[in-house]
């Protein structure tokens, strides 16, 4: 009796997840970039201004679990940031979005990604020349983070 309670509950559950991911776009996995170049600098990079406007969203790269590129048209990516780290999100063969392939962002804390563990909700979204332009200012802004918290515990 147990055993299939349990069965049932995982089997609604997997039902739903599927629902969820089913209605939101749902984009093909681009092939692994290679590595970071070290001629990608943090400067390559556009600042955001304002609203993210986003048109033909058609792909994107797993670049760790926290952040992912987003590929729109033949030239445009966006490196979106998530608030923690997201499980599944290098192991699913597909991730759902809550934001359609033609929309703007004002506020990107209520957009998500959703994985077969769960949704994952954006911190921040900017575009980026490249994957390898993304992956430089994500270790900048990592070694960034490492020296301030040096520095705040040598000054403890």
């Amino acid at each position: 009796m147990k055993r299939s309670t349990t069965r049932l509950a995982l089997a609604s559950l997997l039902a739903g997840c599927m629902t969820i991911a089913a209605a939101a776009p749902t984009l093909s996995q681009q092939d692994s970039a290679p590595a970071a170049s070290p001629e990608a600098e943090p400067t390559d990079l556009v600042a955001p201004d304002g609203p993210v406007r986003l048109r033909g969203l058609n792909g994107y790269a797993v670049l760790d679990r926290q952040h992912l590129v987003l590929r729109a048209g033949a030239s445009r990516r966006y490196l979106v940031t998530l608030k923690r780290r997201c499980f599944g999100l290098r192991s699913s063969t597909g991730i759902g979005l809550s934001l359609r392939s033609h929309t703007t962002i004002h506020n990107p804390h209520f957009e998500y990604i959703q994985t077969e563990q769960g949704r994952c909700y954006f911190d921040t979204i900017e575009e980026v020349e490249s994957n390898d332009a993304a992956r430089a200012l994500i270790a900048a802004r990592a070694e960034a983070a490492a020296e301030a918290e040096a520095t705040d515990t040598e000054s403890r």
